[in-house]
């Protein structure tokens, strides 16, 4: 384990305790469990189908792989457990909400209103989620000190 100043959760008021990369690797809690892979597995899906959307609508390429690529590669990283993926989820939930804002008053809107909301959910749960701080930020609350407050 690494050593860090004593950083505390911000709604519980618990230590984070820092672990290494390999460490967090070799833990059985190091691996993505099933809403993880449902997170990934909705990114990638959902990556592909805006790919082959905007493509055929005739957007430009940029839009296009702006749109389609971020949330593969998003769900690429969250698989291969990159940390750096995090900070593309939460760009890639920021460009979700723009362009939900920009397509409010479309035939489309409810679809890019879902999209949001599902996506603003993915990124609460990565951000807060125990297995997802231990994964991708390798750190997890100190439960302990609970127990230890009772026994005083």
């Amino acid at each position: 384990m690494t050593k860090r100043l004593e950083e505390r959760d911000a709604y519980s008021g618990l230590t984070w305790v820092y672990v290494a990369a390999r460490d967090v690797r070799g833990h059985p809690r190091g691996r993505l469990n099933a809403a993880l892979w449902a997170i990934v597995l909705f990114l990638v899906g959902t990556g592909l189908l805006k790919l082959v959307v905007f493509l055929n609508a005739g957007a430009a390429l940029s839009m296009a792989a702006l749109s389609g690529l971020l949330p593969v590669l998003t769900g690429v990283g969250l698989a291969l457990r990159v940390p750096f993926a995090l900070v593309i989820a939460i760009i890639m939930a920021g460009i979700t909400l723009y362009t939900t804002v920009g397509a409010m008053g479309s035939d489309q809107s409810i679809w890019f209103l879902v999209d949001s909301l599902v996506a603003v959910g993915i990124i609460f749960y990565l951000l807060e989620g125990d297995r997802p701080n231990f994964i991708y930020r390798h750190r997890y609350r100190k439960y302990s000190e609970l127990s230890d407050e009772g026994a005083e």
